[in-house]
């Protein structure tokens, strides 16, 4: 029983209102509110309804019968349960409340066990009422899946929230079609539908809802909508995964779908501008023109498209071997004694010759093919450093750069251990790029902190460069900074960049941290460099990098 109900009693006499007041606190009923008449009560009702009324059928003036025809006739009996109180039985006088919209009818003298099961129940079958209001409100009766007003609540979160999200339109045009393969030749449009949502969240893309928002149309938020082009492929994955990798699925061949990428740059198009764009895109898609889901933006969904060839063609080129490192040295600044190397991707791409990263690593950053990369390059970077085993000079260290979040993967720290032997992990560095966020700080602190435990060297990349250069060298525990190559450009001609890099030089020393300086490409540069006093150097002008043969060569 709801005992925090607000229950009005309507009469006329003073002492019956008394009474009825004290029975319904032995109850539990501690909110109750007392009317006179017809008019006090409604009145009453009007300023604020309660959640039960108990009304006495006769009374002077405006009596009970009166009060009903008059809520009945203000559209107040949907939400407000009235018990009639009466001290007739007469069948025509209660069938007449009823039919007006009363819920139940007491005869007096009441009973208190009579007064505390029609209370209950008229108070259960309101809650349950509201219940399935609530239910109404935000699920489709024929899926049971939310429905367009719930998917817009969550919208609206998202868009107050101000991260970037995506809100996919799926439209299936054939429920037949997806039925049949099924094996349900009885299903319904709104069973396919429910075979869609299954897809959706069966997969690992993190869903905020899936809702029914129209004709055989759902749409499907994205909370973390990562770049367009791997947002992309990774809707298309689920909605049209290849049949190796889901041969006993539902085939949604006949489905399109359109996304809409929040917050819109504007701020003028609302939760349901955004739906309607999706939808949109949607309706326009044919699935038989090769593009199954489309970007609701004609220059986004064009570079969106170029990324994800690249995205998908770097795939192949890992799997068919066409990635290579190359090695370029790094150098003692007073004699240019060989200090180390910096190993450095490269794609052997057949009809574009040698691309740099800068040509391909932005299609696949963010994306777990940027993990089985960085695995690539450290993989054999250590075959590499294994096969020089007995050239090495004892100061040498191979840098290999590595993305936080593979820094982060659980494995990649014993990985190390079970590749490297003991004995040369002196000559192995792992760079961390500071032009990326760490999302995880506590987690690529754990690993660095491991991978010096184990003897492996650890220096943070482009330093300077980074969102929170102080803060990193606070958090990140490392071994050198390696100054990027903004700092150094010029340095030979403008004073204040030389000011700059001596003040990093300091701190980095006093830091007790080793420096290497990237970038010297003039000689100019060198002789500021050479003043600056102990650091490494590494460039152009001291050497470009080269194939693992030409380096073995300089190794002797």
């Amino acid at each position: 029983m709801n005992h925090d109900a607000h229950i009005l009693i309507v009469y006329d006499d003073e002492n019956n209102r008394f009474m009825l007041v004290q029975r319904l606190r032995q109850l539990g009923f501690q909110q109750t509110s007392e009317a006179d008449g017809g008019d006090a009560a409604l009145a009453l009702i009007r300023e604020r309804a309660p959640d039960l009324v108990l009304l006495d059928v006769m009374m002077p003036g405006t009596d009970g019968v009166n009060v009903l025809e008059v809520l009945r006739r203000e559209g107040r009996l949907g939400d407000l349960p009235v018990l009639m109180v009466s001290a007739h039985d007469s069948i025509d006088v209660a069938a007449r409340c009823i039919e007006l919209g009363a819920e139940d009818y007491l005869t007096k003298p009441i009973q208190v066990a009579m007064l505390r099961a029609r209370v209950m129940a008229v108070l259960e079958r309101r809650r349950l009422r509201e219940v399935e209001r609530a239910f109404l409100t935000h699920f489709d009766i024929d899926t049971g899946l939310p429905n367009r007003h719930a998917l817009l609540e969550r919208v609206d979160r998202l868009l107050a929230g101000g991260g970037r999200f995506a809100l996919v339109a799926v439209i299936c045009r054939e429920h037949g079609t997806m039925a049949s393969a099924a094996g349900d030749a009885d299903a319904d449009a709104s069973q396919c539908l429910q075979m869609l949502n299954r897809r959706i969240q069966g997969s690992p893309l993190p869903t905020d809802i899936v809702a029914h928002v129209g004709n055989g149309t759902l749409a499907w938020l994205l909370p973390h909508a990562g770049p367009d082009h791997l947002l992309l492929d990774e809707v298309e994955s689920v909605l049209h995964p290849a049949a190796d990798a889901a041969p006993a699925a539902v085939p949604l061949q006949t489905c399109s779908a359109g996304i809409a990428i929040g917050p819109p740059p504007d701020g003028r198009e609302g939760a349901a501008g955004l739906l309607r764009l999706a939808i949109g895109e949607a309706m326009r898609n044919d699935p038989d023109a090769g593009e199954p889901v489309l970007i609701a933006d004609p220059v986004r969904r064009a570079v969106a498209r170029q990324s994800l060839a690249l995205h998908r063609d770097v795939e192949r080129a890992l799997a068919r071997d066409e990635m290579r490192l190359h090695f370029q040295p790094i150098v003692e600044v007073a004699d240019h004694r060989l200090a180390g190397a910096e190993a450095l991707l490269r794609w052997q791409h057949p009809e574009q010759g040698l691309l740099g990263p800068g040509a391909f690593l932005s299609a696949v950053e963010n994306s777990p093919l940027m993990e089985m990369i960085d695995a690539w390059v450290l993989a054999t970077a250590v075959r590499a450093l294994l096969a020089w085993t007995e050239r090495l000079p004892e100061v040498f260290k191979l840098h290999v750069n590595l993305t936080a979040s593979s820094l982060t993967r659980a494995r990649m720290v014993k990985e190390v251990e079970q590749t490297v032997p003991p004995s040369m992990r002196k000559h192995l560095a792992i760079e961390l790029t500071e032009r990326v966020h760490v999302t995880d700080m506590p987690a690529c602190v754990s690993a660095l902190q491991e991978l010096r435990r184990i003897g492996v060297h650890v220096a943070l990349d482009d330093f300077g460069t980074g969102f929170s250069s102080l803060s990193h060298i606070s958090l990140l525990p490392c071994d050198m900074l390696k100054i990027d190559r903004s700092f150094v450009t010029r340095i030979g001609t403008d004073a204040k960049r030389r000011r700059l890099l001596g003040s990093l030089i300091a701190m980095a020393r006093a830091l007790g941290l080793g420096v290497v300086a990237e970038g010297i490409e003039c000689q100019s540069e060198l002789d500021v460099l050479r003043q600056m006093g102990s650091m490494q150097l590494q460039g152009y002008l001291l050497g470009r990098p080269m194939p693992q043969d030409e380096f073995t060569a300089l190794l002797g």
